[in-house]
């Protein structure tokens, strides 16, 4: 995403490195700029999501609230009243940002089988480009780390605790390897942070964890 968007050239000086001439090992290293944003530069995302915005401004009122408000960088997720909206809606979009933006909007995906239809293989995510598509083979989606499953339309979390955690680091590390953006788990993550919060309690980071903790005046077991 961040290469659609071209740096002014008074300002491509602050994006300067050094590489072979040619792009040849065998030859001196020399002094290039870049003429695009680059990922890892930390203004980028910003400046590509000005673009994206930049780019719908004129229009319709529907289409600018959609990227103002519903993507993440270069994703997005939405929906709608029906499967017909949703697809006008993604090919509005497609057209703003494809003539005012040069910027392709792609890789779609849906629950819906009627939405999925709508579009050419070459703007389906790869996955159901080649997919005998119905309400029932929908595969699961992976977006921003968060797992989606479009035949059921629910968003499932694996978690994978191989072994116990032993210091007060490996519990911490334990908890924050579930990651959780949008805060479905919290009702169930947040007594594993009530827990360390009265576990760990002036212990040390390395140190073993105990295997009874006082709680309320009484002493209990450590289920962890």
């Amino acid at each position: 995403m961040f290469y659609r968007v071209l740096v002014k050239e008074d300002h491509r000086d602050y994006l300067r490195f050094l590489w072979y001439q040619d792009n040849n090992p065998d030859l001196e290293l020399i002094e290039y700029r870049m003429r695009a944003h680059a990922f890892g530069n930390s203004p980028s995302p910003a400046i590509a999501t000005f673009a994206l915005r930049k780019a719908v401004e004129s229009a319709d009122m529907d289409v600018r609230n959609f990227v103002t408000d519903d993507f993440y960088v270069d994703d997005a997720l939405t929906t709608g009243p029906d499967a017909k909206a949703v697809s006008e809606l993604m090919k509005r979009t497609q057209e703003a940002l494809r003539y005012n933006g040069n910027i392709r909007l792609h890789k779609v995906a849906s629950n819906s089988v009627e939405v999925v239809k709508s579009f050419p293989p070459e703007d389906l995510r790869e996955e159901l480009k080649s997919l005998d598509i119905n309400p029932d083979n929908l595969p699961t989606q992976s977006s921003l780390g968060v797992s989606w499953n479009m035949a059921a339309d629910t968003f499932q979390f694996e978690v994978r605790l191989s072994e116990q955690a032993e210091s007060r680091r490996e519990m911490l590390s334990t908890l924050n390897s579930i990651f959780d953006p949008m805060g479905f788990l919290s009702p169930f993550t947040i007594q594993g942070r009530i827990l360390l919060r009265e576990l760990t309690s002036g212990v040390d980071w390395d140190l073993p964890l105990p295997k009874e903790y006082p709680k309320n005046g009484t002493t209990g077991r450590c289920p962890y």
